[in-house]
């Protein structure tokens, strides 16, 4: 599985720079401090970065070995997910015809 693009650029600058400030990132890649830390929320949820207390991000020293792993675990999560969310559209789907279908009967007598 592959980073979405805007990931890959950030992690991109963190490998160019060593170290980066989160504040001073989110002004060079011109997003919001929130939208920044999102973008690094997410990228320490995978383990491929890692940020200190005064919000200066490097690359996790760690990352290599388990990234895959991590990487399989989340998409299996949202995979599961995915399918209980189908589940629940068919689930309403049906309320609904039958919702549709008792009020035409309700309209017809």
């Amino acid at each position: 599985m592959e980073l979405p693009p805007r990931l890959q650029d950030i992690v991109a600058l963190i490998k160019e720079k060593g170290v980066v400030n989160m504040t001073d990132l989110a002004l060079q890649l011109k997003v919001s401090p929130k939208t920044m830390k999102g973008y690094v929320r997410e990228l320490m949820r995978t383990g491929l970065v890692e940020m200190d207390s005064e919000g200066n991000i490097r690359i996790s020293q760690k990352q290599d070995e388990n990234f895959e792993e991590k990487v399989k675990k989340i998409l299996e999560i949202h995979e599961s997910q995915i399918s209980m969310l189908m589940k629940e559209v068919v689930e309403l789907k049906d309320q609904v015809a039958k919702l549709k279908k008792r009020r035409g009967e309700k309209l017809e007598t």
